[in-house]
């Protein structure tokens, strides 16, 4: 298994662990982390964008020998197939699937604090009585 894969996987594991309530982080330190892959998929993406503009196959000159180093040049950048672009994308998917294991710990707590509060202010309002 590659390392992408296997990196995959634990973050997947993890997923599961912490859905299940066997893997407990702090709402700070899930936050924090959450904040600093927030930072890192900005800093991929505009990584991403930059692929495009990696070689230009113009400015290889005219011979058809020139033409094809630059095509070749242009696929290792932003090709389909191990280029530099595909990487990219494939640590977007990590850092993605960290953030929805580290968004578990806040996003949860956020949501049962509104519905507490709703509740506390139905009760000092009356509804429901």
């Amino acid at each position: 298994m590659d390392s992408l894969a296997a990196s995959m996987q634990q973050w997947r594991n993890l997923s599961e662990q912490a859905a299940a309530g066997a893997l407990d982080i702090p709402e700070g330190v899930a936050f924090a982390c959450d904040q600093a892959c927030v930072e890192y998929l900005r800093h991929l993406n505009g990584m991403l964008q930059k692929t495009e503009f990696l070689v230009d196959v113009e400015a290889f000159g005219t011979l058809p020998s020139a033409q094809q180093l630059g095509r070749k040049f242009k696929r290792l950048a932003d090709g389909e197939e191990r280029s530099a672009a595909v990487a990219i994308r494939q640590h977007i998917e990590v850092i993605q699937l960290m953030r929805s294991v580290f968004r578990r710990y806040f996003v949860a707590t956020e949501e049962v604090d509104r519905s507490v509060g709703a509740r506390i202010g139905d009760i000092g309002s009356g509804v429901g009585e």
